[in-house]
């Protein structure tokens, strides 16, 4: 699930990663109220890519521009979906740009940094200017600085773009997110780093664990992935044990399709077993090594072959 602009960019804020003035617009008319001085750019808030060769971005100078600008884009469909918010955002003299993105990859099954010297262009036309960073050991600042070096930095822009990108792996984490990704980073010609658009894509299965980002996905929820009291209300609290030495406090829940259950913890170590012995068990020996359990699922494989 893709989180709109606007959204991706107060997790940015909240990071520390440096972001410009904006305000969110739910109507043509908040324009005359704007408190970002002129001028200013116009974003249409869609999924889709592509917004500015779509007419779903455009520069004003003055009120009146801009009230004339927003109702144009709230009609205008980009990909067939209307904005229902637009952003307002100061603009932004960039004499560089970059792409950046921290991404799952689900063939090498570890978190993997991206970068390129040439940013505010599809995905598409940068991969073969791609550079990558697996990161196959816990990070460290090391993984982000190699990656500036293969991306071509010098100087002083190495340590201020290597920060970025190490709050985006911290936000990447803590969020149990599948992508972060700021497209462009602009650069200033005074040094100065500025993220201009970001995307982050919410992993569905992980909502359970941030309620937060349950209230910005809303309504584009699957129904499928949509977290519901009345399941959870069924639940059989007897049909998982939970260790006396478990401190946490349970949380079971069903799986949506598989009607597996899930039982939630306090810890970073997911455990996938098969019998409620084998999970005890398994959850005993984590904890004897100093884990600490995040959850535990029993598949009881042989209920469903």
């Amino acid at each position: 699930m893709d989180l709109l602009e606007y959204q991706a960019k107060a997790l940015f804020s909240g990071m520390g990663i440096p972001v410009l003035p904006s305000q969110r617009i739910d109507y043509p008319k908040d324009l005359k109220k704007l408190k970002i001085p002129y001028p200013v750019v116009l974003k249409s808030q869609v999924h889709a890519g592509e917004r500015s060769s779509l007419g779903g971005i455009k520069f004003v100078e003055n009120t009146i521009d801009a009230v004339a600008a927003a109702q144009a884009i709230f009609n205008l469909p980009i990909k067939d979906e209307y904005p229902e918010v637009l952003l307002a955002e100061a603009k932004y003299n960039a004499n560089q740009e970059l792409y950046l993105a921290v991404v799952l990859d689900p063939i090498v099954r570890r978190p993997v940094l991206l970068g390129s010297a040439q940013g505010g262009i599809g995905t598409e036309a940068a991969i073969t200017r791609m550079q990558q960073v697996v990161v196959n050991q816990q990070f460290s600042p090391f993984y982000a600085r190699r990656l500036m070096v293969k991306v071509g930095l010098e100087g002083k822009l190495i340590e201020l773009v290597s920060h970025i990108v190490e709050k985006m792996y911290q936000l990447f984490i803590e969020k149990d997110l599948d992508l972060v990704e700021i497209n462009p980073l602009g650069v200033s010609p005074t040094g100065e780093v500025m993220a201009l658009d970001g995307k982050v894509s919410v992993n569905d299965h992980a909502l359970g664990r941030h309620l937060e980002l349950v209230n910005l996905v809303g309504k584009n929820i699957t129904n499928n992935d949509e977290i519901q009291e009345k399941q959870v209300s069924k639940i059989d609290k007897n049909s998982l044990l939970i260790t006396n030495n478990t401190n946490a406090v349970a949380n079971e829940k069903i799986i949506p399709d598989y009607q597996l259950k899930c039982t939630e913890l306090q810890g970073n170590i997911g455990i996938l077993c098969n019998g409620e012995g084998l999970t005890m068990a398994t959850v005993d020996l984590v904890m004897e090594a100093n884990g600490k359990p995040a959850n535990f699922l029993n598949i009881k494989l042989g209920d469903y072959l």
